[in-house]
């Protein structure tokens, strides 16, 4: 049985965080608990037995939002703390390499947040840097900018800031956690795309960043802080004309293949990754649940998809070797699932 978190934007007592289970031999989810948050958990990672959690604020004071800390025992989670941020709401985390920061992106506000960590426990903001810029969506998405996600470069020297409202990726120096642009590095992405996740290839070579306006995937190579465009790839079929924004993107740990979730046209698409260019190719795409806003890859078998819209979680198969991805019979309901963690 393998454990994970769900995070959920359930209306009143529905909201919170769900811990699960899933049988690898029937498919079978279950839930084991129900952590009821104040205030919505939008985004998780878990790290060295320890579940982070950014918060949305559920009310219209400045007293919620901000971030959260459990500790991972069993198919337990024990509350270290959780640390308000005047109303700020954050919508993805990552932790340095030693577990002594943790950064935080505002897409309400456009900024990137620091704080100290002690033990797994935060214990005092660092510092907030916001951004500046907007971009031309017709749907009002980039009137300002919106830090959608953080994470740091695999040669530790950057942390980076995906904005989408701003059409760029922020990178900042961090020394003792204090974030400072090097605008020289700062990466400006094509005027409309709202870029909204990026991850790297495992060896650190390449950088997959997906755009949820443009629906697209850009592949860049990676050298030293800076960042070179190979490829543009569609998230959709040519055929599709409705309106789909993409969301989640996720590799194996193998690094041999790519998935990205498409909210509207309501499917997985998976990609075949060439580890020596780093480019991608377009296999097929499986039809979800509405608004599948994010999903995991367990054990590089099993796909966890969470349809925000349709109130529920489904399982696909995964044989990595034979380049299947299949939707199984197997699903169940959860309040708008937004967000799937495990270890």
């Amino acid at each position: 049985m393998k454990v994970f978190y769900v995070s959920s934007y359930g209306k009143n007592n529905d909201k919170g965080i769900y811990i699960m289970k899933f049988d690898e031999e029937t498919l079978e989810m279950k839930r084991v608990q129900q952590i009821l948050t104040k205030d919505f958990p939008s985004y998780m990672i878990t790290k060295n037995h320890v579940l982070y959690v950014a918060y949305k604020n559920a009310s219209s004071h400045n007293d919620g939002g901000g971030i959260g800390s459990f500790t991972i025992h069993s198919d337990e989670l024990i509350l270290n703390n959780n640390y308000s941020s005047s109303g700020r709401s954050y919508t993805h985390l990552c932790v340095d390499e030693k577990d002594r920061y943790i950064f935080a992106a505002n897409y309400h506000v456009g900024a990137t947040a620091s704080y100290q960590l002690e033990n797994g426990i935060i214990t005092q903001k660092i510092c907030a840097v916001h951004h500046k810029g907007l971009g031309p969506d017709l749907l009002k998405r980039q009137t300002g900018p919106h830090a959608h996600c953080v994470g740091i470069t695999p040669d530790q020297q950057f942390v980076y800031s995906v904005d989408l409202g701003a059409d760029k990726v922020v990178m900042y120096r961090y020394n003792q956690g204090v974030l400072l642009e090097d605008t020289d590095f700062t990466l400006n992405i094509v005027p409309g795309s709202g870029p909204r996740h990026m991850l790297f290839s495992p060896d650190g070579r390449f950088a997959y960043l997906v755009n949820e306006i443009a629906n697209n995937i850009m592949v860049f190579k990676y050298i030293e802080g800076r960042f070179n465009l190979i490829q543009a790839i569609h998230c959709l079929p040519r055929h599709f004309k409705g309106f789909s924004s993409a969301s989640a993107i996720r590799m194996t740990s193998s690094g041999e293949h790519l998935f990205v979730s498409n909210r509207g046209h309501d499917s997985i698409a998976m990609y075949r990754v060439n580890k020596e260019t780093g480019k991608i190719s377009l296999l097929y795409m499986v039809h979800t649940g509405k608004g599948p806003r994010d999903f995991n890859i367990i054990d590089d078998k099993y796909l966890i998809v969470g349809c925000q819209e349709l109130n529920c979680l489904q399982v696909l198969t995964f044989d990595e070797e034979a380049e299947k991805l299949l939707m199984s019979d197997s699903s169940i309901e959860l309040p708008a699932p937004v967000c799937i963690a495990f270890e």
